[in-house]
């Protein structure tokens, strides 16, 4: 009993011994925690600035929570890299439904204006909860279930609007009517949303058009699909449209040019301490007629990788202007069983087959088009871009 209770108090010693020296170290402005010598600075001139803030500050009321995601968002910017991010969990949450293809929400697409911060609906997908409630392209959000949006950022805003399947929010609407302004109260269910990336329809001399407008999990399936039901209409040449496409899942992309291609190699990916990856397609299935691809300034990442491979493997030309440049591999980390969010950092370069490097550097089109029309016009018939694409496809059909 005796050796239990004596076992007991020197437990108890112990620990109030080491909250003692911690409580210590704090006030002392000790750092106890083993670290490299840039994890030692970085927590030094936290703990200096959050003590200069505390004291002079003129306001209260900012959370630690939001301290800390902006000091890692600091930390990441540190690296002077635009596309390396650190991810706050609404951002996170977002960011992965964008790649993963389906996500819960109402079918709209909201933007914020840079001069005023308004959330802005610039579209909404038919037959969606958004368009079954009434909203309409022009409309502002104000509100979600009485929370303010015109004051916080974007991509919180956009995690409110979407809200969770099954649950209804209620939006507060400002719309333009007749040269006045009026308010609307409008009731929403949200609903699990699959991102329609493929669209696709059969233009004059039997030419397939398919349109990509992102990659990502959703997209193979939908790209697949559309060659078949273009294929059962007798389609003689393809043209895929992939202006204005940023980028997305690489893996779609090795998937549609493996089912495009015939055996051979495609990209080489090199990674700072691993060996290179080389994707390869394997002949399982391949696309045998003639393919154009669009592109412009606005085509860039895995839309690059994909024109400039079948561009590399003279399987397609292209037709547009330069695109953006930007051949580089993110890599997206969840932090959520650590400290919250998740991080996106450059990790490696992309090489086409024929090892040519796109960042930076950019495709040079086959066949060079400057676009002359309205953004409305990209895709319809007075686009100059796929009228010259259907000329130089026309031009190979046999």
């Amino acid at each position: 009993m005796n050796s239990f209770r004596n076992y007991f108090l020197g437990l108890l010693s112990g620990i109030i011994l080491c909250v003692m020296i911690l409580l210590l170290a704090d006030y002392l402005d000790i750092h106890l925690i083993p670290s490299s010598s840039m994890s030692e600075e970085v927590w030094r001139k936290a703990k200096v600035v959050e003590k200069y803030i505390d004291s002079y500050y003129w306001k209260e009321g900012v959370s630690d929570k939001k301290m800390s995601e902006y000091a890692a968002k600091g930390i990441v910017a540190a690296l002077d890299d635009k596309y390396s991010v650190y991810y706050t969990d609404e951002e996170y949450e977002e960011t992965m439904s964008g790649v993963e293809g389906d996500y819960a929400g109402i079918g709209i697409t909201v933007e914020q204006e840079p001069e005023t911060d308004r959330k802005i609906i610039r579209a909404v997908q038919k037959g969606k909860p958004g368009d079954k409630a009434g909203l309409k392209p022009g409309d502002e959000i104000r509100s979600v279930n009485g929370t303010d949006v015109r004051t916080i950022p974007l991509s919180e805003a956009v995690s409110k609007i979407r809200g969770e399947e099954g649950k209804t929010s209620v939006l507060g609407i400002a719309r333009q009517q007749d040269g006045k302004e009026i308010t609307l109260i409008v009731n929403v269910t949200a609903e699990k949303i699959v991102n329609q990336s493929v669209t696709y329809r059969m233009l004059e001399s039997a030419i397939g058009y398919v349109r990509i407008s992102s990659f990502d999990n959703e997209t193979t399936a939908q790209f697949e699909e559309a060659v078949k039901q273009l294929e059962k209409k007798k389609q003689k040449g393809m043209i895929v449209d992939v202006r204005n496409n940023g980028g997305g899942s690489l893996g779609a992309v090795i998937s549609i040019l493996d089912y495009l291609l015939p055996e051979g190699k495609l990209i080489t990916e090199k990674s700072r301490g691993k060996e290179d990856v080389e994707y390869s397609s394997t002949d399982e299935k391949h696309f045998d007629k003639t393919i154009v691809v669009l592109v412009n300034q606005n085509s860039a990442s895995a839309s690059e990788v994909f024109a400039g491979t079948l561009q590399d493997r003279e399987a397609a030309s292209l037709v547009g202007v330069k695109t953006f440049g930007k051949g580089i591999v993110q890599t997206i980390y969840s932090l959520q069983d650590s400290c919250g969010g998740g991080i996106k950092l450059t990790t490696g370069e992309y090489f086409l087959p024929s090892g040519r490097s796109i960042h930076e550097k950019g495709l040079t089109p086959d066949v060079e088009c400057e676009y002359t029309g309205s953004e409305d016009s990209l895709g319809e018939e007075d686009d100059n871009q796929l009228k010259k694409a259907i000329e130089v496809i026309t031009s190979g059909l046999t």
